[in-house]
């Protein structure tokens, strides 16, 4: 008889451990409805006939899920199940009853119940694995809200940010006209007002690039990113963002080479090819220790794609750091201070994505970094 007995206790550690593994994928779900409907569902045969969720509120005790495989089988109602605050086993006749709590404490979500009529109690390791499963789920759920409030949270930050960027548009606008005037009238001002007048329109300048960076990191996280394609040389924006960037390269005592095999030409979006050029050398210019700066381009015509490339001989990146560099408000290094707000990679990454293409930075630390672009040679029909 102990024989027996060993033999089916045996049995039932194997099954149940073979049923959590096998219920478990359910517990990643952040949905939590739907993941305690397929808990339930998959549960029904191995602790019972009828599987029920009860939810505890402020106000009554709630039925969130009631599943079952035969239509006899049945459960007490919510009011009743749902002042189980340890695991307990009830027996009525041929039935037999678990029900046990899903959390604890201030944690306690509701009651997680089952039952059956073949005339066989529920044993004690029946019981253990009710209370493995309740345990499970509530962990499962604490995660889902965590997950949720998480969401809200940023959704908050995104619609912040993007407001607070469309309003300042307006005053910086009034700002910039005004600045505009004054230059227009420059010859009438001392010197002195005209290097202030300089210092002010830069300042203009670079606000009115951190507003479209903010704007631009609402479009790519939520898929809202316009582009407005055409054909083009990808050599001709080089041309033109270099020459534009040559003051700000001499500032920094640095130096930008170009060497360019084209033309290139492709179906893209000029104006958001413009940004990508803008970013990168910025970035290089910035992070370049005054060494030079040297961008290529070209076409691979075998993989049928365009590619830039931007180098620079500053102070490197980090291997850890070479995937989080283009995380919002992320940087790749942390030696010296350095203005902006770490968007210029993100939007460079969410731009050459969205037109079909890859980023990545090849670098050693102390060797300078290398950007590679690669955009598809894309045909305009």
């Amino acid at each position: 008889m102990r024989t027996v007995q060993r033999i089916t206790a045996a049995r039932n550690v194997t099954t149940h451990a073979a049923f959590l593994a096998n219920v478990s994928r359910h517990f990643v779900s952040l949905e939590i409805e739907p993941m305690i409907e397929a808990v339930g569902r998959s549960s029904l045969g191995v602790l019972g006939d009828v599987c029920a969720v009860d939810r505890i509120t402020e106000a009554l005790p709630t039925r969130i899920l009631e599943v079952r495989t035969s239509p006899d089988a049945w459960l007490e109602g919510p009011s009743e199940l749902a002042l189980t605050v340890r695991g307990e086993v009830s027996l009525d006749g041929e039935r037999s009853r678990i029900s046990v709590p899903i959390g604890m404490r201030r944690d306690r979500f509701g009651v997680l119940s089952f039952a059956k009529s073949d005339g066989v109690a529920h044993s004690a390791a029946d019981l253990v694995l009710a209370q493995e499963l309740g345990e499970r789920m509530s962990l499962a759920i604490c995660n889902a809200r965590e997950h949720m409030s998480m969401a809200a949270a940023l959704g908050d930050r995104e619609r912040l940010i993007s407001i607070a960027a469309h309003e300042l548009r307006n005053p910086l606008c009034s700002v910039r006209f005004c600045l505009q005037t004054l230059e227009r009238n420059g010859g009438a001002l001392a010197p002195q007002a005209v290097r202030m007048l300089e210092i002010m329109s830069r300042g203009e300048r670079k606000i009115a690039r951190l507003i479209d960076d903010l704007l631009d990191l609402g479009r790519i996280r939520t898929g809202q990113l316009a582009l407005d394609l055409s054909s083009f040389d990808l050599c001709d924006v080089i041309r033109e963002v270099s020459t534009l960037m040559e003051a700000q390269t001499v500032d920094t005592g640095s130096t930008l080479n170009v060497e360019l095999n084209g033309p290139v030409v492709g179906y893209w979006d000029r104006g958001r090819i413009d940004q990508v050029v803008s970013n990168l050398l910025a970035n290089a210019v910035k992070y370049g220790e005054g060494r030079p700066v040297v961008i290529r381009a070209g076409a691979d015509a075998q993989r049928s794609v365009a590619w830039m490339a931007v180098s620079d001989q500053g102070l490197g990146i980090e291997p850890e750091l070479r995937e989080s560099i283009f995380e919002p408000f992320k940087r790749g290094t942390l030696i010296g201070q350095r203005d902006g707000l770490g968007l210029g990679l993100f939007i460079v990454r969410g731009i050459v994505e969205q037109l079909g293409g890859t980023v990545r930075v090849d670098s050693r630390p102390g060797s300078g970094a290398t950007f590679v672009v690669e955009l598809p040679l894309q045909i305009a029909y």
